[in-house]
């Protein structure tokens, strides 16, 4: 359901939301050398390759992995990957601020082991670095290349070095459903771990029809945390790209799922679900700091700036909006979704209904107060 572009599950309504985007977190935009996001003050993501064994429909880096179509030009990767991976790590040497690493792409299994190795020797080499998570999906999608005697023999090279030099090796996947967590998954997950990986976890995408119930989300986490030794650490909303809107939930709705998730799981094995906030991060769903539901727009604060954020004074004290899909509002706000004409001036009216929303509450616990007295 998540993986086939078929064109009878996507809404004719709203195919995409008007603020959909390719590059939806401004992740390239970010990028301190080709290949390098620098999106948080202590954490980068290293994009190693633009490949993957599979192409999720709902993919974060459409804009970068994957090969360009008749209809869709793709972002490239321009540099030789030698000459990227040196910059990389130039960079990460001249910023020891920098203590966590998640080498990614594209998908990690895509490259040669020994160029994989290679690179991970040498980000072992720098001492700054305490963090080191390989995101691959083809721990689910292609579990047989984690069973392979050179990968898993490679893997131990690695991960008895890191342990040695007191870093956290991970890997990260991504897993949807409770129906993918096959026995070669878990064996997949089984190899890494004997090899001396320190945790197997998953960062897996809430999406309406596939787990955006309690009991699938709850089935899948059990699965991972019983039988397959796979850690239920993260599930994201779904990004703000086009054509994905069949898939994407509201906030309100991620807020009653992870509600409804809560007591059933040991606390380390209960996942958070996250909404990617362009601009501003990870951020657990009930962290907002106002919420229109008519309008389906919600507001959230951080407290760090990006990499391209050193000058703008308002970083810390600006709002920075997320929509939800259009077709989950009432009819009200469909309709005023439907008479905007401009972006510009969907950000006016919606900072101005939101204020309207914000003095209508305050007056209401005014008057509660008032009552109370």
């Amino acid at each position: 359901r998540y993986m086939l572009p078929v064109a009878s599950d996507r809404r004719t309504d709203w195919p995409s939301h008007p603020f959909a985007a390719r590059d939806s977190l401004h992740e390239h935009d970010m990028w301190a050398v080709e290949g390098l996001t620098h999106r948080y003050p202590t954490k980068v993501l290293a994009e190693l390759l633009s490949t993957c064994p599979q192409y999720c429909g709902h993919c974060t880096r459409m804009d970068l992995v994957g090969n360009s179509t008749p209809t869709v030009d793709k972002r490239r990767l321009s540099l030789k990957p030698v000459d990227r991976q040196s910059a990389i790590l130039d960079y990460l040497r001249e910023h020891p601020g920098v203590r966590d690493v998640v080498v990614s792409g594209g998908d990690v299994a895509n490259l040669p082991w020994k160029h994989l190795e290679s690179f991970l020797d040498r980000l072992l080499d720098i001492e700054t670095i305490r963090d080191v998570r390989l995101a691959t999906k083809a721990l689910m999608g292609l579990p047989q290349h984690w069973l392979q005697d050179e990968i898993v023999e490679g893997m131990g090279r690695v991960a008895k070095r890191a342990a040695g030099q007191g870093v956290n090796l991970a890997i990260h996947t991504h897993i949807n459903h409770v129906n993918s967590v096959t026995p070669a998954v878990a064996a997949a997950a089984a190899a890494m771990l004997d090899a001396g990986v320190r945790d197997v976890r998953n960062q897996g995408v809430l999406m309406r029809g596939v787990n955006d119930t309690p009991e699938a989300l709850l089935d899948l986490c059990f699965a991972m945390q019983g039988e397959a030794n796979i850690l239920p650490y993260y599930f994201y909303m779904c990004d703000m790209i086009p054509n994905a809107e069949h898939w994407r939930t509201s906030v309100a709705q991620a807020q009653d799922l992870q509600t409804a998730i809560m007591g059933y799981l040991p606390g380390y094995a209960t996942p958070r679900i996250i909404c990617d906030v362009p601009m501003v991060g990870k951020r657990w769903v009930h962290q907002l700091s106002e919420y229109d539901r008519e309008l389906g727009i919600s507001y959230w604060t951080k407290n760090y700036r990006t990499s391209i954020e050193a000058e703008d004074p308002d970083a810390l004290t600006r709002r920075y909006p997320f929509y939800d899909p259009i077709d989950t509002l009432p009819k009200a706000g469909q309709e005023w979704w439907r008479n905007m004409k401009s972006p510009e001036r969907v950000r006016a009216d919606g900072d101005e209904a939101a204020a309207r929303s914000r003095e209508a509450s305050e007056r209401q616990a005014s008057s509660s107060a008032d009552a109370g007295a």
